[in-house]
């Protein structure tokens, strides 16, 4: 080989190791650049997203403001209409729920107030007593005779101190036996203390676990008399509340619809909204268990309205996301139409029968 054409390859070699470089170099920047926008449009991505986020928190927290401003205005008109009708403990007991939520709440503290002070007015004013320097000591509270009543007035003054120290089962159970061995004694008197004493127990009761055993008092009360209006309230809030528990863990569609008029009434009530919380949750995971997406972001949205957490948050994130991927819009292919302008076809479809005409033949 010449000296000519070994000094050719060496230039050729070299230019070649020469290009190479400068395309990686090339590559190498065009690579940097592109991650550099798709980091730019990531960033943006998850902005946009935070901001959405945000400002879904925000919506949602001024939404429950209203409402829980709605439901606290309610009560305070419920609370005044209760007062008017001397209805106090009532109306206390929903001022009450008010001022937990909304201290400063001036409407509900004005009427705390008026009702205060008419549950003054309207209790007997007790006469001036001189305090004696002694301790005073308690009363103790009478038990019920046991076996026959010899003296009928002694044992009816008896049961009444079983009333004032609010004994009510004892009372009734004395109550009771009274009017079983001196059924004409005081009959009317014995009704009005046994009817006072069902109610005060009744309402007692189903303030707390044992509901059932509080309606069945009422029940008792309501034989002897009229029930309150007050009373009546408690009594269906019982009710409904009841009922919502015969349905929890079986049927949340139907515990839903009990726990929902009772939240809307009395709020108060053995922590009726949430309650209602819990199983409006539990409904809509059992929807999205079934991946009824769309029934279950319809009542994660409505479960906001009484609470909220995180666990929720992600969950409703989740259900709107697939009832978004599971309701897609119908596209009609190309080149297929709607037929339009056609007419129903109906049943007139007949062959027509010819003419039939009988001629006498002739005959020969």
């Amino acid at each position: 080989m010449s000296e000519v054409e070994t000094g050719r390859e060496l230039n050729e070699t070299g230019r070649e190791s020469a290009v190479f470089p400068r395309r990686s170099r090339r590559w190498l920047r065009r690579l940097g650049l592109l991650l550099v926008v798709i980091s730019a449009l990531l960033g943006w991505y998850f902005l946009v997203a935070y901001l959405g986020w945000q400002a879904g928190q925000a919506a949602l927290q001024e939404k429950q403001q209203t409402q829980l401003a709605q439901q606290l205005a309610r009560q305070v008109v419920l609370a005044r209409e209760d007062a008017g009708k001397g209805n106090y403990v009532l109306a206390l007991r929903r001022l009450e729920w008010v001022l937990e939520r909304d201290p400063d709440n001036v409407d509900a503290l004005a009427l705390q107030e008026q009702v205060l002070a008419a549950m003054e007015t309207a209790v007997t004013p007790e006469p001036d007593i001189t305090p004696t320097p002694t301790k005073p000591t308690a009363t103790p509270v009478p038990t019920v005779t046991p076996g026959p009543i010899g003296d009928p007035a002694t044992e009816l003054a008896r049961i009444e101190e079983l009333m004032t120290a609010e004994a009510w089962e004892d009372a009734i159970k004395a109550l009771i036996t009274f009017q079983r061995q001196l059924p004409n004694y005081e009959r009317h008197k014995t009704d009005q203390m046994l009817y006072d004493a069902y109610i005060s127990l009744g309402l007692e009761l189903v303030n707390t676990e044992r509901v059932e055993l509080g309606l069945f008092y009422l029940e008792q009360a309501e034989q002897l008399g009229d029930l309150p209006q007050s009373v009546e309230d408690y009594r269906i809030w019982a009710d409904l509340y009841l009922q919502g528990l015969a349905f929890w863990g079986v049927n949340w569609g139907a515990a839903a619809f009990y726990f929902r008029d009772l939240c809307l009434a009395a709020p108060f009530y053995q922590s009726a909204c949430d309650r209602l919380f819990e199983v409006l949750v539990n409904l809509a995971d059992q929807y999205a268990v079934a991946q009824d997406w769309c029934q279950a972001e319809a009542f994660y949205t409505e479960a906001q309205q009484y609470g909220n957490s995180v666990a929720l948050g992600q969950k409703l994130t989740e259900a709107q996301e697939q009832c978004l991927l599971a309701t897609p819009t119908p596209v009609i292919p190309e080149g297929t139409e709607p037929i339009t302008g056609t007419q129903g076809i109906t049943n007139t479809f007949s062959l027509p029968l010819p003419s039939f005409t009988p001629t006498a033949t002739p005959r020969p």
